[in-house]
Parts: structure tokens; C-alpha cells; sequence
């Protein structure tokens, strides 16, 4: 016996939920909640049913959470549900807890018929998860534009004066707030294949622009939309901080247009350094990179290095999984673009 009560959350757990979290996300009482609330209780995909928290002598000592997300394969839809907001007070950490709450999430979610749970943050805890049965689809490599010094401003984004393109000529547009409609109908005109990939349309943009602990950056190229790109700092971050400056999302039709995103926002973006995934772009985009003067960091193969890196983990529940999916062990199956950890932050 463990002498842990592991279960579903409640909402009776709320208030000890928050002063859990809040120790890690330091956003206090009400950012916090509003920021749980948006992560489960409005997230139009699943709500929070499938969370789980641990008790010992009756007080609230850890938390799994569980949110959905929205992937596509192929026109084929579907909802995977994601462990984030993983946080154990410290005297309980290094023992069983960690799993057993896991094992309780892939159980409520194996009897709520769900078959797959993703996990994109817990990287230092993935030796002790492949050994219970995850299995890693990564890591995979990242760009780093590095500066002297961060960039600090008192103008807000949205009053920077409209730039051009070198490479493109088009007019690039620092924008309030997210520009929906511009930025899905961007997303529809990609090539689209049989990979499972994030269902980027306006319920997506709508529901990342909304998170409370998060400050985008949105930059459209074009007055038809040719690109865009949402580039991410946490709200509880300040500029002068280590903590990157990330692109959670660029979409271009062309070469040209990718290039002049990627280097307006390298001279705009706040911050010290700007990270950009770089798995899913094709060798001509990953060129323009380098030669902006992005530094690639790629896996080495070696855990202690690699554990800083990108990286998904996946675990069967033991509900039955759909035929006809891509095999989601293998890492071609997925299309990461717009998927980056920080983007659901």
C-alpha cells in the first residue's frame, strides 16, 4: 500500500488545485485559476474529467492534468488528450506518485474509450517512462537566433509601423490580436497528407489566442494573407530573462515570404533568444535559417543532451485504437507544425 488516495479531479479540489499550481507557475491565485480554467474547463475539445490528483492523509499533494487537443489525418478527425500541469510538492516527489497518477489518467481515459495519451513536457522524466511503457517519437531539432543582448521595448506590437519583405515586397503587419479567419484560410491552402497533424482552423487560433499566461506575437504577410507567423513569451516572464522567445507558428507560400517572417521577427521579437522548431521544415527553409544566422541544435543521441529537446511521448491506454490511423510510432506519421509545447501554454 501506497497510503495515496489517486483520483479523478473534482471540482471540490479546485482551491488546493490552484495553490498547487500556482507554486509552480507563480502567476498568483487569480492568474492561476484563469489560467486552469481556460486549459480544461473551456477547452472545446475535452474538458478536464480525465485529470487526476493525489491525496495523502487527505490533503492534495499531486496533479496530473489531462486537456484534448484536435489532430487531423487525412479529413479523418480526431481528439488525443495531452499530460501537462504535472506538479508534486517536493517531499512527495521521487517516489511512487508520479506513476500512479499516470496509471489512473490511462485508466479513466482506457474506460472512456480514448487510445492514446500524448505527453510533450515531462522530457526529464522519460527514462523512468519508457520503462513503464512509453515510447519516444523524437527528439527532434530546434533553431536558436541568438542576440549580444535581449530586446526590450515600450511600443506595443501592434504600433510598430508596417514593414516590407526584402525577399517578398509584401507589406508584414504586426497585428493586436490574432487575425482567425487570415491565419486559417493561410492553413488551407497547404498541401495537405495523411500525416496526424494539429487541426489548426479558427476554433484553434481562437482558443490558443485566449490563454491568459501567454503573450503572442502575431505578424501576417500580405493583404490576402501569403504567411504568418505567432512567435510566444509566457506572461509571467520578463523580457530580460533567460526563458527563449519561441515561434510556436509560421506558415508561408512561398521561400520568400518564410524568410522575411523569420527575420522580422528576429529583429522585433522581445527577448534574448528566438527558438524555432525546425522538424517539419523542407532543406530550403532550414537553408534560410542558417543563413539568417540561426544556430541548428540537433539530438546528439545522447539522454543527458537530448533531454533539452522537442520530443513526444506516447502511451497506449488499451482501449481499442481506430484502423486506418498512421502508425504513430513512427515519427514520419506526425506533422508538428504549429504543435510546439509552448503553444498550448
Amino acid at each position: 500500500m501506497t497510503g495515496y488516495e489517486i483520483r479523478a479531479a473534482t471540482e471540490a479540489d479546485r482551491a488546493e488545485i490552484v495553490a498547487l499550481q500556482d507554486s509552480f507557475l507563480g502567476a498568483g491565485t487569480a492568474g492561476t485559476a484563469s489560467y486552469l480554467d481556460w486549459k480544461y474547463r473551456a477547452n472545446p475539445y475535452l474538458d478536464g474529467r480525465y485529470s487526476v490528483v493525489g491525496r495523502k492523509d487527505g490533503e492534495l499533494v499531486g496533479m496530473v492534468g489531462v486537456f484534448g487537443s484536435s489532430w487531423r489525418a487525412g479529413d479523418r478527425r480526431l481528439v488525443l488528450p495531452c499530460v501537462s500541469e504535472t506538479v508534486i510538492y517536493p517531499e512527495h516527489r521521487g517516489g511512487p506518485l508520479f506513476h500512479l497518477m499516470l496509471d489512473e489518467a490511462r485508466a479513466l481515459l482506457r474506460e472512456g474509450g480514448v487510445p492514446w495519451l500524448l505527453d510533450f513536457g515531462d522530457q526529464g522524466a522519460g527514462p523512468a517512462m519508457l520503462l513503464r511503457g512509453w515510447r519516444e517519437v523524437g527528439p527532434w531539432g530546434q533553431a536558436a537566433l541568438r542576440r549580444d543582448k535581449a530586446v526590450l521595448t515600450d511600443m506595443a506590437w501592434h504600433q510598430r509601423p508596417i514593414a516590407y519583405g526584402e525577399a517578398s515586397g509584401l507589406p508584414l503587419r504586426c497585428l493586436p490580436s490574432t487575425d482567425i479567419a487570415a491565419m486559417a484560410a493561410v492553413v488551407r491552402r497547404l498541401p495537405v497528407d495523411g500525416r496526424l497533424r494539429p487541426d489548426r482552423d479558427e476554433t484553434y487560433f481562437r482558443r490558443r489566442a485566449d490563454n491568459p499566461l501567454a503573450r503572442y506575437f502575431h505578424l501576417v504577410a500580405g493583404d490576402d494573407p501569403q504567411g504568418y507567423l505567432i512567435g510566444h513569451r509566457s506572461a509571467v516572464d520578463t523580457d530580460e530573462g533567460d526563458t527563449p522567445t519561441t515561434i510556436v507558428d509560421v506558415e508561408a507560400m512561398s521561400d520568400e515570404v518564410f524568410a522575411d517572417l523569420v527575420r522580422t521577427a528576429y529583429e522585433l521579437l522581445p527577448g534574448r533568444v528566438v527558438l524555432l522548431w525546425t522538424r517539419d521544415l523542407p532543406p530550403s527553409r532550414r537553408t534560410l535559417l542558417w543563413e539568417l544566422g540561426a544556430e541548428p541544435d540537433e539530438p546528439v543521441g545522447r539522454f543527458t543532451r537530448d533531454k533539452f529537446l522537442p520530443n513526444l511521448m506516447i502511451r497506449e491506454t488499451g482501449a481499442p485504437v481506430p484502423r486506418g490511423l498512421p502508425d504513430p510510432d513512427r515519427a514520419g506519421s506526425w506533422d508538428m507544425r504549429g504543435v510546439s509545447g509552448r503553444a498550448w501554454r
